[in-house]
């Protein structure tokens, strides 16, 4: 090779040299340093993104339960399948799980290998939807005088905030408080990575303000949640100080409704160092007891004899925000279609989905999410097929 070509080659590789050491500069003393972490957790270790079988790259609060209580089995059980288009569609997208619960009783369940009946995979975002029901159980339980609670009374961090002085609980479920936020799954650098990989939640979503006025907007982000299940926590422990967002979930719901195994909550750091919940995202457990959270918001939140959650409470999370049709209090929903639906979603299509007027639930738990979404919601149009075939087998 000719030495101006060397020259050439020589400079480049310098070039680009000291643009990975200004990257390695900006990322570390910039305010960045978690990319590392998301590196380290997604592309070195195959995915593109967070995945459901991540528990292990966070420290996990346990949530005990105590004596299991089964799905009882539909006498259809059996001989119920899959139809084949369906199938196919679920293997290629990389599924974990697919059941269906009809009237109170397991219909149908298929697992996909390597995961079977008693594998644990991430919720991601079907956890703000527990946190909502939380918040519920809190109201109930008098730790929090309502729904309605200005955030400030919690956070008083916001209560000079012309905003956020403003915002409630309420608002910050259904998605319309205002606070500031940038939702997005795969930049490496953005608040929602930061917000994920970056072991401090509550640091990352109080750097926030707010950018509208509270009740203005629907605007979907993991903040508002996150800073929701903060105030429950403080709430929480204003009365208990050994309370946490785990341990309520564990006696509220978890051991009443007879879950089958322990769950576990990701936390951001160890409890000893200040650690919380990433409540967001982030439950892992099975695809059983995730139907059981389904089958109790069908039930108007009754169980067996005990009223887990007011019914009215459970009304006004499935209806529609004021807003947009779709969403409700953490809850996604098409109350127009053939037959009406919500669910909970978490990222790469976490589903439980509840049809009320078939007292159906479906679960679906995988990798990939199908990436098409219904033109007027924005609903993804695999979570049509889901509850089209729900359907088809309980008939």
């Amino acid at each position: 090779m000719k030495a101006p070509a060397m020259r050439w080659i020589a400079r480049g590789l310098g070039a680009l040299l000291l643009l990975i050491g200004v990257l390695a500069v900006y990322i570390q003393f910039g305010g960045h340093s978690y990319f590392w972490t998301a590196l380290r957790y997604t592309y070195l270790d195959g995915h593109n993104t967070a995945h459901i079988d991540d528990a292990a790259n966070f420290e996990q609060a346990a949530v005990p339960s105590t004596i299991a209580k089964p799905w009882l089995q539909d006498d259809r059980a059996a001989q119920t399948r899959i139809a084949p288009d369906l199938l196919q569609s679920l293997q290629a997208e990389r599924s974990a799980a697919f059941l269906v619960i009809h009237q109170g009783k397991l219909l149908h369940e298929t697992y996909f290998a390597p995961y079977t009946a008693t594998s644990q995979t991430n919720s991601f975002s079907m956890a703000k939807t527990v946190v909502t029901m939380l918040t519920g159980a809190a109201v109930a339980d008098g730790f929090i005088p309502s729904f309605d609670t200005p955030l400030s009374l919690y956070l008083p961090e916001y209560a000079t905030d012309p905003r956020g002085s403003k915002a409630t609980l309420a608002q910050l479920s259904a998605m319309t408080s205002g606070h500031e936020w940038t939702e997005h799954y795969y930049l490496p650098l953005n608040p929602t990575t930061k917000l994920y990989f970056g072991g401090d939640v509550t640091g990352t979503v109080l750097a926030q303000g707010f950018e509208r006025d509270p009740g203005a907007e629907f605007e979907y982000s993991s903040a508002s949640t996150q800073v929701l299940a903060l105030a429950l926590q403080r709430a929480l422990q204003a009365r208990q100080p050994e309370l946490t967002l785990s341990t309520y979930l564990a006696s509220r719901f978890w051991q009443p409704m007879g879950m089958e195994g322990d769950a576990s909550w990701s936390l951001d750091r160890p409890r000893a160092q200040g650690g919380m919940e990433m409540a967001y995202c982030c439950i892992h457990s099975s695809a059983r007891n995730f139907a059981r959270l389904g089958q109790l918001l069908l039930q108007g939140g009754l169980w067996g004899e005990q009223q887990l959650l007011p019914a009215e409470f459970v009304q006004q999370m499935v209806r529609p925000n004021g807003f947009v049709n779709y969403y409700g209090h953490s809850l996604w929903m098409d109350p127009d279609y053939q037959a009406p639906f919500y669910f909970l979603q978490g990222h790469l299509g976490q589903y439980v989905i509840v049809v009320p007027s078939a007292q159906l639930v479906v679960v679906r738990l995988g990798q990939v999410r199908h990436r098409t979404y219904n033109q007027h919601k924005l609903i993804p149009d695999e979570v049509y097929r889901y509850v089209d075939e729900g359907l088809r087998m309980a008939q």
